[in-house]
């Protein structure tokens, strides 16, 4: 889970913190397009004194199913569905040349004929679709370089273009539901330094920047409702508490908890990475304490407890598993 600022990325063999958050528990944000609920997707990697392993895992939209594995690189991560659900995008670096960076990948729904849309020496991470399914937008930072902005590129590769400028972080690109606007976060327009992130949204092509969230601490992580009316996203908002899960509806108004954490991930716990169910009804979510990270799913009335879907936890010393954020794709 990524903390309010530019992603600050580590490749190579996976490190787990003392608060349980991997190195591989980058920030993540897409839309929920419109359909019927299927699979869950997200990363989930293992790492011991020996060796690092993991990859990309579905869970049904069901409690009671079993988790499935659909790739093997513990570098994968940060997935997302094309709004038909035959496509993924994720980031990762398969180069085996190359030790450092990320890339954007497309791949089919059952893991097959994964193509590579962007190369160079850069971080390219939180890769989402637009509604056509034709274009991913992602952010891009050089190795060197802690400020992100958010890039366009076509399926097939072609058609790079850069969306965003300037001196601050623009990261967590996605397109709401109807692909008319592009809702992101940057690090602009903070109230004072303890308000180092809000949500904005902008054209397809980065003109009209307009503010869309924007409280008194750090807000995060959006995901937009397959009707285009409600944003969940993460914030610090509640005292400085959390992070907690917030839903608003698009214009930023009418914001409610979700989740209610009093303290923060090393004494209690923090929730984050949002994702909606293609029907609206449910949300995913990451809930990262001292020793674990665990999906979960929440009504988005916030009526009744969560449940568990899969888990992870790490020893003192930084071994053990760690889950990454969930994008929930539609049946078939």
């Amino acid at each position: 889970m990524h903390w309010f600022k530019a992603p600050v990325r580590l490749l190579g063999f996976v490190v787990f913190s003392a608060l349980g958050i991997g190195a591989l528990g980058s920030i993540h944000a897409e839309a929920a397009f419109p359909g019927t609920p299927g699979p869950i997707l997200y990363s989930k990697v293992a790492a011991s004194e020996i060796e690092t392993s993991g990859g990309l895992f579905f869970h049904g939209p069901r409690a009671s199913q079993a988790p499935h594995r659909l790739t093997s690189d513990p570098q994968d991560r940060n997935p997302s569905y094309s709004p038909n659900g035959r496509l993924i995008a994720f980031e990762g670096n398969r180069d085996p040349g190359e030790t450092s960076g990320t890339h954007i990948y497309v791949m089919k729904a059952d893991g097959s004929g994964v193509v590579q849309l962007t190369n160079g020496d850069f971080y390219d991470s939180n890769p989402a679709f637009s509604a056509s399914g034709e274009v991913v937008v992602f952010d891009r930072a050089g190795l060197s370089d802690r400020v992100t902005h958010i890039f366009a590129v076509a399926v097939d590769g072609s058609g790079l273009r850069q969306l965003t400028r300037g001196p601050d972080s623009d990261y967590e690109p996605s397109f709401t539901p109807n692909g008319r606007r592009i809702v992101f976060v940057s690090g602009r327009g903070g109230a004072d330094r303890r308000d180092r992130s809000n949500i904005f949204s902008m054209k397809p092509n980065g003109i009209q920047v307009k503010l869309l969230i924007g409280g008194p601490r750090n807000d995060y992580e959006p995901d937009i409702s397959p009707n285009g009316r409600l944003v969940a996203f993460a914030s610090t908002r509640a005292n400085g508490h959390g992070p907690n899960l917030f839903v608003a509806r698009i214009d930023g108004s009418h914001v409610r908890a979700l989740t209610h954490s009093k303290g923060d991930c090393f004494r209690t716990a923090c929730y984050g990475n949002p994702s909606f169910a293609p029907d609206g009804r449910h949300i995913a979510f990451l809930r990262s304490g001292r020793y674990a990270s665990d999906l979960e799913v929440i009504r988005t009335d916030g009526r009744g407890y969560s449940k568990e879907f899969d888990e992870a936890g790490t020893e003192e010393e930084g071994y053990g598993s760690h889950i990454g954020p969930p994008s929930w794709g539609p049946s078939g």
